[in-house]
């Protein structure tokens, strides 16, 4: 009896053995490696796997010449000019000042004269001061103490105005000037108190070609320009 017993407890042992590996095989799978793996990822919690997933982004190398300065194309208005002179002192105010360029200068230039433009016809000290050096300043402020005490009233209005060239360029020590020469079209008439126009007509321009001068100190943190002569 104690031999038959033993066998039948090795044959139950035995299938109890099969059946355990075949559950662990049903759960595991039968590989070794990334199904496994993938088993225990399919196991973690959304953040986890997220965490993961980010990590395994590809990297991207960006390409050396994507970082190079392209100076030429950012700067059409030096690239393209003749004057020699102009253009070596246009260089100089460029090492010394990196974000200058003598495109944006003339963009700055044409804004700036809108700006006097409109300041002066509405009287606006204020605009004109932070604009225009001492000196220029008391000039134009002078004009409109004359305007504001006469009987008729000048008004002149700022059809267009285009920054043709910077004809001129010096440096002295950290200080550079630049002269802009302008083409601009204005309309100028003149009324009395009542508002009737005694001279000019509204409909006639006036084509007017001026050089403005151009100041600044290129060392320091303001980056404004001022007028010194118009």
């Amino acid at each position: 009896m104690s031999d038959g017993s033993s066998y039948a407890d090795l044959v139950i042992l035995g299938l109890l053995a099969v059946f355990i590996l075949l559950r662990l095989r049903s759960i595991l799978g039968d590989k070794v490696g990334n199904d496994g793996a993938d088993y225990f990822k399919k196991m973690l919690p959304p953040a986890v796997k997220q965490q993961s997933q980010a990590q395994e982004e590809p990297i991207v190398q960006l390409e050396e010449k994507s970082f190079k300065i392209k100076f030429k194309d950012e700067d059409p208005y030096l690239s393209s000019l003749k004057d020699r002179q102009v253009a070596d002192v246009l260089e100089s105010i460029k090492e010394k000042d990196l974000q200058f360029t003598a495109t944006s200068f003339l963009h700055g230039a044409k804004l700036a004269y809108e700006m006097v433009f409109d300041a002066f016809a509405k009287g606006d000290r204020k605009t004109l001061g932070m604009l225009l050096s001492e000196t220029t300043f008391a000039a134009f402020s002078n004009e409109l103490d004359i305007r504001e005490s006469s009987e008729n009233k000048t008004e002149t209005t700022l059809v267009s105005v285009v920054p043709k060239d910077i004809v001129a360029a010096s440096m002295n020590g950290s200080m550079a000037r630049l002269t802009v020469k302008f083409d601009s079209e204005h309309i100028t008439v003149v009324r009395d108190a009542k508002g009737g126009i005694v001279e000019g007509d509204p409909s006639e321009l006036h084509i007017v070609d001026d050089q403005w001068i151009f100041e600044r100190d290129i060392t320091s943190k303001n980056p404004n320009w001022k007028i010194i002569e118009t």
